[in-house]
């Protein structure tokens, strides 16, 4: 394997999470998309079988026979129950259909395996301010560019709860919700957290149904976490069930 490019504070952050993951040693996980190949061997380094898979091939010389050239809008080139864990860091939003790619991962985890989906965090105080008064959220702060399509287009930002629904309707459970990081100016927004929160109190009022009324307990109280309200970016674990 030649030399690795340099982490990002995203894939900074996702390593300090792997901990609690309950890997053990020798663990196959799966770094989808891997990008320059940076993370995946990361996880080589912490005793881990990890492979890559990316449209880009930028990371074949890096990882060598560890690397698979896979359009991820497409089945994975694995058997079910292949990988202990998958990592999805800064992919999701760019896929045509990312319902298909939780599916995928789903069936390539072994039972109680673990997904773990890092994304741009389109519900922080900063970014509901932008869209409030462009349209736009805080990470496509204009129109994409229509002249071709292009594989990092920003074309599925989801917010929280949309996330949550696509991995509890694709098999999972969310089990953990936090950040990657966060930037000083994000704190200058705090003033609308309160506002937000009683007109969030008064819509959810409106749920009859007693089970999702429990849900969206859960649902309100990430929202109004410091993890939703000022981190740039989600970070998302789930447990196969």
């Amino acid at each position: 394997m030649n030399s690795a490019p340099e982490l990002s504070i995203i894939q900074r952050a996702v390593l300090r999470c792997v901990g609690s993951l309950s890997l053990h040693a020798g663990a196959r996980v799966l770094d989808a998309p891997c990008g320059a190949g940076a993370l995946t061997l990361a996880l080589a380094q912490a005793e881990f079988e990890a492979w890559g898979a990316d449209t880009d091939t930028e990371a074949a010389q890096l990882l060598g026979e560890r690397f698979r050239s896979v359009d991820l809008n497409t089945a994975l080139p694995w058997p079910d129950g292949a990988f202990d864990a998958v990592f999805s860091i800064e992919g999701i939003e760019h896929l045509e259909n990312p319902f298909a790619f939780l599916r995928e991962a789903h069936r390539v985890l072994r039972p109680d395996g673990r997904l773990v989906v890092t994304t741009p965090n389109i519900l922080s105080l900063r970014s509901r301010v932008r869209f409030f008064g462009s349209g736009f959220y805080g990470r496509d702060s204009r129109p994409l560019n229509e002249s071709g399509r292009h594989p990092l287009h920003h074309i599925a930002l989801a917010t929280f709860t949309e996330l949550r629904y696509a991995l509890h309707t694709s098999g999972f459970r969310l089990i953990e919700t936090t950040h990657t990081h966060s930037k000083p100016v994000s704190y200058l927004y705090a003033f609308y957290a309160p506002w937000m929160w009683l007109y969030t109190v008064i819509a959810f009022r409106k749920e009859k149904d007693p089970a999702q009324r429990k849900r969206n307990r859960e649902i309100l109280a990430a929202l109004f976490s410091p993890s939703l309200l000022f981190g740039e970016n989600l970070l998302l674990v789930a447990r196969k069930i």
